[in-house]
């Protein structure tokens, strides 16, 4: 993949404030993690914070994908002289044994961790359970990533106290599609969460998650942190990744409508992850301890 692309010419980008990657400040010494960092945003995510100097572990469950991007991503910091690189774990984010044991390695081995981006989720799939018997879009997507970050917080409290405050960031990928949830959505209990339903109310209640999570992370878990970190959900805009094959899976050729609209209409992957980059790195976030940032970046409300 190319680390540098044309901008798309559509709406989405034309009428949006740009985050660019060279606006990030140096990253040097910092660590990061990208969930879903082999593809998609997940990718540029995970190139740009590399390129700005930051050690930056990948999480997917793809073997041949993840080590496909390791390796095109360090080749390309070579080239630039960049002292950032990047890593990638195996873990699948559909076993929650695995999740717990990955996160439970990841705080043993590292001395640091400064950014946590959320990336990795399940489309407008159809309904369909994990091994573990839940929901594959709540624990993909929500339950998983919750997991991660609990175990990992300590890791960044500490890691909080020696830089200015807000420096340390925790990032949620949601979405406007977070508003075709369903209105009895609770997170109540197994029998809502395991509940048939479409493809993308399902997709949405997680989005509404990823928000909420933030929201109450922030509440409940940064309080009482020395140096505030910041807890910020975000949604990229119409993004062209491969999850917008979601749509054909699910509804058929009307979504096989929705997905070429997406290629014609969206943003391309590395415009898409300028909202997270922004969210993980800009300068000009700093008070608070929570941030919900929905639609483009100019246009941005908080819930």
């Amino acid at each position: 993949m190319s680390s540098i692309l044309p901008d798309t010419l559509n709406p989405a980008t034309l009428l949006s404030r740009r985050f660019r990657p060279d606006q990030i400040p140096d990253l040097s010494s910092r660590v990061a993690i990208v969930t879903g960092g082999s593809a998609g945003i997940g990718y540029y995510d995970a190139l740009a914070l590399a390129r700005a100097g930051a050690t930056v572990i990948i999480l997917s469950a793809n073997e041949d994908k993840g080590k496909q991007a390791e390796a095109e991503i360090n080749k390309q910091l070579k080239e630039i002289t960049s002292y950032g690189s990047v890593t990638w774990h195996g873990v699948n984010l559909g076993n929650l044994r695995e999740v717990d044991a990955i996160a439970k390695k990841l705080h043993s081995e590292l001395d640091r961790l400064d950014i946590f981006i959320a990336n990795a989720g399940i489309g407008q799939a159809p309904y369909g359970l994990t091994e573990d018997g839940l929901e594959r879009h709540f624990e993909v997507n929500n339950l998983s990533h919750y997991v991660l970050i609990l175990r990992l917080l300590p890791l960044m409290k500490k890691t909080a106290k020696k830089l200015p405050p807000c420096t340390v960031r925790i990032v949620m990928q949601s979405s406007e599609m977070h508003r075709v949830a369903s209105g009895s959505t609770k997170f109540f209990s197994k029998e809502e969460i395991n509940k048939d339903d479409d493809g993308s109310r399902l997709y949405g209640r997680t989005k509404l998650g990823n928000i909420l999570f933030a929201r109450e992370l922030a509440n409940r878990k940064l309080t009482d942190t020395e140096k505030p970190i910041l807890a910020i959900s975000v949604h990229p805009g119409t993004v062209d990744t491969d999850v917008q094959s979601a749509w054909t899976e699910s509804y058929g050729a009307l979504g096989k409508i929705m997905e070429k609209g997406t290629k014609i209409f969206g943003k391309s992957a590395p415009e898409g992850a300028e909202a997270s980059l922004w969210a993980a790195t800009s300068t000009d976030i700093f008070e608070g301890n929570w941030r919900d940032f929905q639609a483009r970046l100019d246009y941005c409300t908080r819930i």
